[in-house]
């Protein structure tokens, strides 16, 4: 009988040993995927990317798709000597079109989730570099597409720059990542401080 019970004990504390890895192991997987970017964190990413970027140009305008990029291009170009304009954009999720009111001053992006504008003025600046911010580059065709249409609009390609907090591997393989970003994401399971990353 009491060896019995030892038994059942050594396998009991076997079998607990390997649930906690087993739990551990899926909680890490979990903390891997879904990131919580704080406040805290974008400031940083703000500073450091910033630091960047004056570095190499000096920007005499800034463009953005909405206002999770307004916010984080603002807490940039205060950092410039000479604080170039903001332009931003709009964007409506494609399955709720009712938002979406074109205007003959914007021009129009349609992309697998979002129909996006960009306020044409952006194109006016004819000397300088014009930099474009956002949150967040999942497949950087959005990016690539605006980059274009700045081109098609007279904009030289050697005068446009991009900068995102975070990017993903595909667009970092499909070489369609913006020039300067500060973290590398493996997919869109995580968290800016306004929600979940799109």
């Amino acid at each position: 009988m009491n060896e019995a019970l030892g038994i059942f004990g050594v396998v009991t504390g076997i079998a607990g040993i390997a649930l906690t890895i087993y739990y551990a192991r899926k909680a890490e997987r979990l903390n891997k995927m879904r990131k919580r970017l704080e406040w805290a964190d974008i400031q940083t990413a703000a500073s450091d990317l910033g630091q960047q970027i004056k570095r190499d140009i000096s920007p005499v305008a800034v463009v953005t798709p909405g206002l999770p990029g307004a916010t984080f291009a603002n807490l940039i170009s205060s950092d410039f000597a000479m604080q170039p304009p903001v332009y931003v954009g709009n964007r409506t999720w494609k399955d709720d079109p009712h938002n979406f009111v074109p205007t003959a001053d914007s021009f129009v992006f349609d992309t697998k989730k979002w129909i996006v504008t960009i306020p044409k003025a952006v194109t006016r600046h004819e000397n300088g570099v014009i930099l474009i911010i956002d949150d967040f580059v999942m497949s950087g065709d959005f990016l690539d597409s605006l980059c274009s249409t700045l081109v098609q609009a007279g904009v030289p390609r050697e005068r446009i720059r991009s900068a995102a907090i975070t990017v993903t591997k595909v667009a970092i393989k499909n070489h369609k990542a913006p020039d300067y970003y500060w973290w590398i994401a493996d997919n869109d399971e995580f968290f800016f401080p306004w929600g979940k990353a799109r």
